[in-house]
């Protein structure tokens, strides 16, 4: 299968495993993903051929530059010991201690393959952390400490896999030629991470300032910068390439938020091209584990060496091993932080190891490494155990995920300790949302004077926005009764047609009128019908190959009989009064009536004027947000959310 075929199979299954996941919220979407690589292989007997040099660059290195990236400093600088203790420490004991026990669980598998793999099931994954921490609700400072150590942990386990797989792979090991490599690699990778990153943004820098403002070159310049640097550390220093990513990432992650190079633009589409790029590498890196599975279980079986319920056996046992290690450490550090501040022996708090052990789930990043295991060392013989190790890693990475999102939500946890994702000192998103509408209200109801009608157009349907958050029913309801409203003026429009009132001429250009409003009425509820967006399209199609007069004669006719139109479909609205609820179906009629009034009386620019309008009530949410955040009701990032999503409104009525 050729390179483009594989990418584009390969994102439709992970499309795919979001839309499951949307209807199966419970499953994470990793496991969907694994799930699916998984009947991928085994029904179509699909495999990918993974080179370790390019699989290590491609997922590895902008997957920890953008952890680096959004290192969050501020917020973890309290935690700063224990999330180094884990992200270091912890580490390489876990590869050790780990190490020994693989060894003696699996005599066929050499100590520095069983310390290999030790090593790549040590990191934990940021994104697998954050998947969990909403339906576990963790502890603040668990999640806190989880999601630090993930963003620095991936560079000493790749750096101790890294040493482990290379002496296996060249049959020798020094310690002391392993201490200096580690320093020199450490060091030099840390240090060209620094200085590439600062030279690239003050070229970056020096260009802007110079008139190179587009947004998509300083786009891939950024996306360009981690494969970069990634091969200027391993390929020309010999250094580590991990390092260098990751530091690169963190300096990134300082210097923009002190510079005034990029604009706010920048910022924001940067963002959201990292989000879809992060998005794809995790999601395909999981589909791939997926495949692997079933591949690697199969050579373990017919390797005669192991039967497939003792390699689970020994997947299991490894998983618990982790585990243990893992819990062991937090109580132990625990322990010994508490004797040298408070110089007294604190009772262990053994549920809240056990809850930040669990949290250390596996993931894409153990992945990644794992897949990069070359096939043969450097003496021409395969490498020992490859496909035992890639199915020992692909079960701890599933049980891992299946622990956390199980077990988790099982745990009492501490009212106060939890993180509180629905603030009470803060505005739920319904709650907020009302006080933005009826702000906006008010400030259309101030400036209706010259366009009354409209202004009731657009409050009308702000009102109904309203009542769909106090009554979760209205939603359905106001659709049941705005496509009844359809047909009523389907009805209408081939009365007229029967009474010879509408021409053959305009009979296009008055149901796209009707079809278009409707359209955006249910937009601005946040509703969809997909048969009147193909009608509306093909009238627009239509509209645009046979293009008709556009005079003031056509648009006086248009108006009288959208007139008639809406007064018919009035009369029979009022009929839904005893289907349904009297205050919704009135809400309707009302926005009806004031759109026949409008018509009236504002006949001119009818659209330029609605979005006049629009534009205000935005421009009146905006303000209700900065009110709202300077009394503390909703915190920065939801102000922020919101403001983009006005941003985004606003400019779709400008452009339109």
């Amino acid at each position: 299968m050729e390179l483009i075929e594989i990418i584009l199979l390969l994102t439709i299954i992970l499309l795919s495993s979001n839309i499951i996941h949307h209807y199966v919220p419970v499953i994470p979407d990793s496991l969907i993903q694994v799930t699916l690589g998984c009947l991928l292989a085994v029904i179509f007997g699909f495999n990918i051929h993974l080179s370790s040099d390019w699989f290590l660059l491609l997922f590895i290195a902008p997957l920890l530059f953008n952890d680096g990236r959004r290192f969050p400093k501020d917020d973890l600088w309290e935690l700063r010991w224990p999330i180094f203790a884990n992200s270091i420490l912890l580490v390489f004991i876990t590869m050790i201690l780990g190490g020994l026990v693989i060894y003696k669980m699996i005599p066929s598998m050499p100590l520095p393959v069983a310390f290999a793999l030790a090593a790549i099931l040590s990191p934990t994954d940021p994104i697998a952390v954050e998947s969990i921490a909403k339906k576990a609700k963790l502890p603040k400072n668990i999640l806190h400490l989880v999601n630090g150590e993930s963003l620095i942990n991936d560079a000493s386990g790749l750096i101790g896999f890294k040493y482990a797989v290379a002496a296996t792979v060249y049959g020798s090991f020094s310690l002391k030629g392993a201490v200096t490599d580690f320093f020199y690699i450490s060091i030099v990778g840390g240090v060209i991470g620094i200085i590439t990153m600062l030279f690239i943004l003050f070229i970056r820098k020096f260009l802007y300032e110079k008139g190179l403002t587009n947004v998509p070159f300083n786009i891939v310049s950024q996306i360009a910068s981690p494969f970069l640097i990634y091969m200027l550390a391993e390929e020309v220093f010999h250094a580590s390439g991990v390092i260098a990513v990751v530091t690169a990432g963190i300096i990134y992650h300082l210097k923009s938020s002190k510079s005034n190079a990029s604009s706010a633009e920048l910022d924001i589409m940067s963002e959201h091209t990292w989000d879809v790029i992060i998005y794809l590498l995790n999601g395909i890196v999981f589909i791939i584990l997926g495949i692997e599975v079933p591949f690697a279980m199969g050579t373990v079986v017919k390797s005669m060496q192991f039967n497939t319920w003792i390699s689970i056996g020994y997947a299991i046992i490894t998983w618990l091993v982790l585990l243990i290690i893992r819990i062991a450490w937090i109580m132990i550090y625990e322990a010994f932080t508490t004797f040298i501040s408070e110089h007294r022996f604190a009772p262990i708090d053994i549920k809240t190891a056990v809850i930040a052990g669990l949290s250390g789930v596996r993931g894409a990043i153990t992945m990644a490494g794992v897949l990069s295991i070359p096939f043969v060392t450097n003496q021409g013989i395969p490498f020992p155990d490859r496909a035992l190790i890639l199915f020992i890693a692909s079960i701890v990475i599933i049980l891992s995920l299946l622990a956390a999102v199980i077990i988790l939500p099982l745990i009492p946890s501490d009212n106060n300790q939890v993180i509180e994702y629905n603030n009470n000192n803060y505005w739920n998103e319904g709650k907020t949302r009302i006080y933005m509408l009826n702000f906006a209200i008010d400030s259309i109801k101030k400036h209706s004077a010259e366009d009354k009608h409209i202004s009731n157009v657009i409050i009308d349907q702000y009102q109904m926005i309203i009542k769909q958050f106090s009554m979760t029913h209205i939603s359905k309801m106001e659709k049941d009764i705005r496509l009844a409203a359809i047909k009523y003026e389907k009805v209408a429009i081939k009365k007229l047609m029967a009474q010879g009132q509408i021409s053959k001429k305009m009979i296009n250009a008055v149901n796209y009128e009707i079809n278009h409003r409707e359209i955006k009425n249910l937009n601005q509820s946040n509703q969809s019908n997909a048969k009147l967006e193909l009608v509306s399209s093909y009238q627009t199609l239509k509209l645009w190959l046979f293009k008709q007069n556009n005079d003031e004669e056509i648009n006086k006719q248009m108006r009288k009989i959208l007139i008639k139109i809406n007064s018919y479909t009035i009369e029979n609205l009022k009929q839904l009064y005893n289907k349904y609820d009297e205050d919704v179906v009135e809400t309707i009629i009302d926005e009806y009536l004031n759109y026949n009034e409008a018509l009236k009386t504002s006949p001119i620019n009818y659209d330029a004027r609605y979005r006049k309008i629009r534009v205000r009530a935005l421009g009146a949410q905006r303000i209700a947000i900065q009110e709202l955040l300077n009394d503390e009701k909703i915190d920065w990032k939801t102000a922020s959310d919101l403001r983009q999503e006005i941003n985004y409104l606003e400019n779709l009525e400008l452009d339109s």
